[in-house]
């Protein structure tokens, strides 16, 4: 390859960026690549200073083979024409364009790019990952949310399949510049539409596109970017003007014509109906939309906002069209509830609807006045003797934890009160259910396929038990228990608290008398979001029997993490594990023992880690293959368990305790809401820091860790059964809470309606080029 001509050249597209660009140009400048590069930064009318920035950073990092030109508009070229601007001037046999607000945190990034392109002449181009992270709260995630299916994408496979890169991992072939005559030919559609999706679509033409499984760059979303600092209205303008110059220019025709005529006619008419169909992949639980990318279960219509849901459900409703008007908010809380994004921007707050409780409300009463089932009061003595109803949405072994509440619901009233499982089964059922829970547990399982009909069955079943008390614990998207749920159904109605975050379903019901609440936070959230209605506190379950003996006096200092769940130490937490290790080896510990998966790389890190610091490598103990972590902990010689790092998981916490072991608790980002601490012992210290987590350890002894250990068994003895429990609240088991008795614990967010956070983030989780 000639070396007269730079191998890469990196378009870099500027205005007012003087916050940013130091950032990208550093990100370019560290690339290990050894070819000549070209930087060709466009500033778009800059008033800021950009540029110099750009040129001193390029001056002092003194790499010979990477130069600088900057083209300078006076007047503001916009992104299209900027674009163009620049890529007529690029020379190099790549391109790859970079917002100045973007950047790279690979410095092989462009070395492994050129050398796939280099060794594969058919491709036009190579993408990867990307990091999305956004600026209200500083969460990231991926783009692509998921893999694609395969590692080549051609034209068609991005049209249709919704598979998006981001500017700042694309790198295409140069096509356009002729280094024979020095003539610059740009396409057309180059002018006319602007954005990154439009050059993927023109290179994806030319050939494949390759897809790298690395995250190699860094997309800041600050809602000034091309798509995001638009509206709907901005939005739908891009998207249509896009489509109509793909098929003007004939990049639809490899389709064929007919259905290039097809796909065209239905984009257009999604972006008129004002639903694109590029909405993000919905899934029950969140892992499902990383492992089934075509997997969408649902499709919002023209809905930007909650009056506009209610706007068509009272349209819907007023004709009579119920089942319409229930598969509308299944549908829209499905989305809002499950999609990994709105999750995301729903973090570390509780998200409740009295419009969507009312309207499912509104709509069972309907449905039952029209098939005349409408129940009536249960007189007292009838109820008296019903039995205890646990009303679920299904019962599987979920993410949510719906299947533990409703276990230990089961376990709190065997053999006190005749009990009954009904399941609308929106969820898929266990097929070992009866096993489960239980002989003696009777089963109403629904197998009715409309929402209507489910509704009516609820309605009529729950008419006929005249349960004496009816305990809920709904999926997010269970319109049917929304709908059928009723006042009369029993004299005691209780919703019992399953999640932690995002979306939850019924909070505002007319049918609830109030709430059992099992942890400290949760009764303080609900006494602030319902004052007036009971609040019963029966605390979580500690399966498995206490240690017999606590920890011997004497016993040394052992720590120890687990997890049960693979990949939890992969993400940047508060503390990495392989930093961690050698402070507490350094205040006190004598080894660290680890329970439970961690990959090969961050293996090596533990290892590499502790030769720096100069400790043994054998102080470190790794179990890889966990069946019970607190006896496995406990043989291996652990005395301390670390609750809570990187991520709250109950079971290892629960094991471990079984055990006798003491616990460490880690603050979990400070947000009580995502804290297990409430199953540890009232004086279990709490670390969140290096600086705190090493105070802690040189203040643990010998004589701590027994009578803490001491603690801990006798903590799980007063839980471990609802006997158990029952003899340690006495009387205020069950029985609603004084206000004077209700946890003082903050609850930083107030009463955060589904229409507050809809007006944040709709427009920009839901829809997507």
């Amino acid at each position: 390859m000639p070396t007269s001509r730079p191998v890469v050249s990196v378009i870099l597209l500027c205005r007012n960026e003087a916050t940013f660009i130091r950032r990208s140009v550093r990100s370019i400048l560290a690339q290990t690549i050894g070819s000549a590069v070209e930087i060709v930064l466009l500033d778009d009318s800059s008033s800021d200073g950009s540029a110099a920035i750009a040129k001193l950073e390029v001056d002092q990092a003194m790499r010979p083979n990477f130069t600088l030109r900057v083209i300078r508009s006076e007047t503001n070229l916009g992104n299209a024409k900027a674009f163009v601007t620049a890529l007529e001037q690029a020379r190099g046999f790549y391109y790859h364009v970079l917002d100045a607000d973007d950047f790279w945190i690979d410095p092989d990034k462009l070395r492994h790019q050129v050398g796939v392109l280099e060794a594969h002449p058919s491709l036009a181009g190579v993408g990867h990952r990307t990091i999305l992270r956004a600026s209200e709260d500083g969460s990231e995630s991926f783009h692509p949310q998921q893999d694609p299916l395969k590692p080549v994408l051609h034209l068609e496979d991005l049209l249709t399949g919704g598979t998006y890169f981001h500017t700042s991992a694309m790198l295409f072939r140069n096509a356009f510049y002729q280094a024979e005559s020095g003539q610059v030919n740009i396409p057309a559609i180059f002018h006319e539409v602007r954005g990154d999706t439009i050059r993927l679509l023109v290179h994806a033409a030319q050939g494949g596109i390759l897809y790298l499984p690395r995250t190699m760059s860094v997309y800041d979303d600050h809602k000034g970017g091309i798509w995001t600092g638009l509206d709907w209205p901005g939005r739908r303008e891009l998207l249509n003007n896009l489509y109509t110059r793909l098929s003007e220019h004939g990049y639809l025709t490899s389709l064929g014509e007919p259905k290039a005529a097809e796909y065209l006619a239905a984009r257009l008419s999604e972006i008129a109906a004002y639903s694109p169909a590029s909405l993000r992949p919905i899934s029950l639980y969140p892992d499902h939309v990383m492992t089934a990318p075509r997997h969408r279960l649902t499709e919002i219509s023209r809905i930007s906002s909650v009056l506009d849901l209610e706007t068509q459900l009272s349209t819907l409703t007023a004709s009579n069209s119920y089942e319409e008007a229930l598969r509308l908010v299944f549908r829209f809380l499905s989305a809002i509830s499950y999609d990994r994004n709105i999750s995301r921007a729903a973090r570390s707050r509780r998200v409740t609807s009295p419009e969507i409780d009312w309207h499912c409300a509104n709509i069972g009463g309907l449905i039952a006045a029209s098939q005349n089932i409408l129940p009536t009061a249960t007189e007292p003595a009838d109820s008296a003797e019903g039995p205890v109803v646990i009303l679920v949405s299904g019962l599987v072994e979920d993410l949510d934890g719906m299947w533990e509440a409703a276990r230990e619901m089961i376990e709190l009233w065997q053999g006190q009160k005749r009990v009954v499982v009904m399941s609308t089964e929106l969820l898929a059922t266990m097929p070992d259910i009866q096993e489960r829970v239980g002989p003696e547990v009777e089963l109403l399982l629904n197998t009715d396929h409309t929402l209507v009909e489910k509704t009516a069955w609820l309605i009529w079943h729950l008419s006929k038990l005249k349960a004496s008390q009816i305990v809920v614990v709904p999926a997010r998207n269970d319109v049917v228990i929304g709908a059928g749920l009723r006042r009369e159904h029993a004299p005691k109605i209780h919703l019992v608290s399953t999640y932690n975050t995002g979306y939850m379903p019924i909070c505002h019901s007319y049918a609830l008398t109030g709430y059992l609440a099992r942890r400290p936070y949760d009764l303080a959230w609900f006494a602030k979001i319902a004052p007036n209605r009971d609040l019963i506190n029966a605390p979580r379950l500690i399966s498995g029997a206490p240690a017999m003996q606590p920890l011997p006096q004497g016993t040394p200092l052992v720590t120890a993490t687990a997890a049960a769940a693979d990949g939890r130490f992969e993400g940047h937490y508060d503390f990495d594990l392989h930093l961690m290790i050698p402070v507490l080896l350094k205040s006190g510990a004598h080894r660290h023992i680890h329970a439970g998966p961690l990959s090969d790389a961050i293996l090596n890190r533990i290892r590499k880690e502790l030769i720096r610091q100069k400790m043994p490598v054998d102080a470190f103990v790794y179990l890889p293959t966990v069946k019970n972590f607190g006896a496995e902990l406990k043989a291996a010689g652990a005395s301390l368990f670390l609750h809570g790092f990187p991520w709250p998981e109950v079971t290892p916490l629960l094991s471990a305790m079984s055990e006798g072991l003491p616990v460490l608790a880690h603050e979990n980002y400070l947000n009580p809401a995502l804290s297990l601490a409430d199953l540890c012992p009232p004086e279990t210290p709490v670390w969140a820091n290096a600086d705190q987590l090493s105070a802690v350890i040189k203040s643990i002894n010998a004589e701590w860790l027994s009578s803490q250990s001491a603690s801990v068994s006798a903590h799980v003895a007063a839980r471990n059964s609802p006997n158990a429990l029952r003899e340690t609240m006495g009387t205020s088991y069950m029985a609603p809470m004084a206000a004077e008795a209700i946890p003082n614990v903050h609850v930083p967010e107030g009463r955060q309606e589904l229409r507050r956070l809809m007006s944040e983030i709709m427009e920009v989780t839901l829809f997507r080029t």
